[in-house]
């Protein structure tokens, strides 16, 4: 599910900043990998699928340690571009914030 939304790209090709530009609502659910349904597929195989490594906790501390730790990938990365379809949860409504174009990283 998506959690933050960042509201400016940062440069070029940001992949911070790449959802807001296309729409993506905080909220949304990943139906779709390249066609590829994966509604019932564990979280790490969609951020696998997506090679985020950005938004995946496992690769807070080291890359390597944390697909080690898991016995490596649970899929290879999808094939760019990436087309991604979303669903919605009848129902849920969304309390998150959409992060504005003055957001700055914790990490800095």
């Amino acid at each position: 599910m998506v959690q933050e939304v960042i509201g400016k790209s940062r440069y070029p090709g940001d992949p911070q900043g790449q959802g807001f530009a296309a729409g993506v609502k905080g909220g949304w659910v990943v139906k779709t990998i390249n066609g590829q349904d994966v509604q019932t597929e564990d979280f790490n195989t969609v951020m696998d699928l997506l090679d985020d490594e950005v938004a995946d906790p496992r690769f807070s501390k080291s890359v390597a340690l944390a697909i080690e730790k898991q016995g490596g990938r649970k899929a290879q990365p999808a094939e760019a571009p990436i087309a991604i379809t979303y669903a919605t949860i009848p129902g849920y409504e969304w309390k998150g914030e959409v992060l504005g174009a003055d957001w700055e990283p914790a990490h800095r």
